[in-house]
């Protein structure tokens, strides 16, 4: 069996073909940052393959110590439920002659927060056209949205993490209904003279198409990329691979 260590790296999956081709995009600048390192994508759903179908051909292909890069920006559901029970599961199907040699997955922090994402982020707002910390600038940070209150406190904090590094106002908003564009709308009627929208996406989608859509038709500056395979965000993937960052709170991990 093969001592090194190989990445896994569980994505959310979607019908969205733009999902799979920005994980496959990002899987691919890890492996450039890291040529000698093993790194395989799996999807929790709607597309393939599965983490059980990944993990037994790492461990066919005789790797035994397998560590799980959840590819998702924030610590909710999916994290703490649905990629452990996935992982559990894989493992648990192993053949007998496998499992014994085998030592269970370890699961890393989700990707956020993170202060390359940020970076990453601001890479992204560069391509659009905007200079990052800039003053006479406001910035939507939009997101996913989510029950959970420890994954909105998470991104409330980036928001105020970004709000000290410059920008007139930092807002951030849930993808629902058309919250990016009145976000947008109220940033202008406190006086704001150019407003930016920030995607808080790792991929393209549908609430990452409606937040573009809500956020121009209101009348925004500039609406920037997921984040997608920057390469901080691949930087990123192979830091919670290390464990050079531990999941903690964003001002410590900086």
């Amino acid at each position: 069996m093969n001592q090194a260590r190989a990445m896994l790296a569980v994505a959310h999956g979607s019908r969205d073909p733009r999902h799979r081709e920005a994980v496959e995009a990002l899987v691919d600048a890890v492996r450039e940052q890291r040529p000698e390192l093993r790194v395989e994508a799996a999807f929790l759903d709607h597309c393939g393959p599965t983490a059980a179908r990944a993990l037994h051909g790492l461990v066919r292909d005789g790797y035994q110590h397998v560590k799980v890069v959840p590819l998702l920006l924030n610590t909710a559901f999916h994290v703490r439920q649905d990629i452990p029970a996935a992982v559990r599961s894989a493992h648990g199907e192993l053949p007998r002659r496998w499992r014994s040699t085998v030592t269970e997955p370890v699961l890393t922090a989700p990707l956020g927060p993170h202060p390359l994402l940020l970076a990453g982020m601001e890479r992204r707002l560069r391509e659009a056209g905007v200079w990052p910390g800039d003053e006479e600038a406001s910035v939507v940070l939009a997101w996913a949205g989510s029950s959970d209150r420890k994954a909105a406190a998470v991104v409330d904090e980036v928001a105020r993490y970004w709000q000290d590094s410059g920008w007139e106002r930092v807002l951030a908003v849930p993808a629902v209904g058309d919250q990016a564009g009145d976000a947008v709308r109220s940033l202008r009627r406190q006086g704001a003279r150019r407003v930016v929208v920030a995607p808080y996406f790792l991929a393209p989608g549908l609430l990452a198409d409606r937040i573009r859509d809500s956020a121009l038709r209101a009348g925004a500056d500039a609406v920037a990329a997921e984040l997608g395979a920057a390469p901080e965000v691949a930087a990123t993937v192979l830091a919670r691979f290390d464990g050079s960052v531990a999941a903690c709170r964003l001002m410590a991990a900086a």
